[in-house]
């Protein structure tokens, strides 16, 4: 379901704020009102125990598993070699496409390829009727990620996780580095850049989720996976400013593409240090219940 809306939100907001930002707004204040109204017509809490857990024994229980100092490091170094490279991505692709790729020839591609009324529907007119393709229509992973995880997730979940994860930033920096060239070379090479940041992102995700739930202990397993929020605000939080100012400064230097080759740098660099630390440190054991 999260799939589904980050497949089709991007291509209908991308539409809509072609008219104005309003629409955009109003039509993603009208499907979260649609889904208050389906929820509460339609779900049924199913019956459970209550844990008779207090919220304070919850955070004492969230602090007893962050002092442990090498796996609150390893949550640090996800957040800053992992997600915030990862959230640069979607911070940064439509206004690279919009701004710096030829837009006009990504119509023409997608007209070769999908037809005329796919490649209008995720392009507008300019004032001179040349039609170009919006940033935000394209400049998403989800409907990859629809169409090839469980594929992906079959083919990897025999290996072990650590060198998958690492294998999964190797493919994603491979990814940025073609959408950095996207704009040396032709702009269609943005497609293939996009596919190989989707793999990586569907072979490191889900695999890394699953070593946090794996090595905390069974009856914690939820409070492990949420303390790799931590790690994800860590990245989320950076990557705005961090990456959203290297951006304008290669721009304004003429030289966008060159914040593609930083990230395809930040996610190696990544690879080395989460590999030193589990050389240093070694892997976490499985923790039995």
């Amino acid at each position: 379901m999260v799939n589904i809306g980050a497949s089709f939100g991007p291509l209908i907001a991308g539409k809509l704020r072609a008219i104005s930002w309003n629409y955009a707004f109003i039509a993603a204040a009208i499907a979260i009102g649609l889904m208050l109204v389906i929820t509460i017509l339609f779900y049924k809490e199913p019956k459970r125990e209550l844990e008779g857990v207090t919220l304070k024994a919850k955070f004492r229980d969230l602090g007893t598993a962050l002092s442990d100092v090498k796996f609150a490091a390893f949550l640090v170094l996800l957040g800053l070699f992992f997600w915030l490279p990862f959230w640069a991505f979607f911070n940064l692709l439509a206004l690279y496409v919009d701004r710096s790729l030829d837009t006009a020839r990504l119509y023409l591609d997608i007209k070769g390829v999908l037809g005329t009324a796919v490649a209008n529907f995720l392009s507008r007119a300019d004032e001179t009727g040349t039609r170009r393709i919006l940033g935000e229509t394209i400049s998403h992973s989800g409907y990859l990620i629809m169409i090839l995880q469980f594929f992906v997730s079959r083919t990897f979940e025999r290996f072990k996780t650590i060198p998958t994860f690492l294998f999964g930033l190797t493919v994603g920096a491979a990814g940025f580095a073609v959408l950095g060239y996207a704009r040396i070379g032709a702009a269609s090479w943005v497609f293939p850049g996009i596919l190989l940041f989707a793999l990586g992102e569907m072979i490191s995700s889900p695999r890394i989720q699953e070593y946090i739930t794996w090595i905390a202990p069974k009856e914690k397993a939820g409070l492990y996976m949420g303390s790799n929020f931590l790690a994800l605000g860590i990245g989320g939080g950076l990557s705005g400013v961090v990456y959203s100012s290297l951006y304008g400064y290669f721009e304004k230097g003429g030289h966008p593409e060159h914040c593609w080759f930083v990230l395809a740098a930040h996610f190696i660099l990544g690879m080395l240090v989460l590999t030193l630390f589990t050389r240093i440190w070694g892997e976490f054991k499985e923790v039995e219940s």
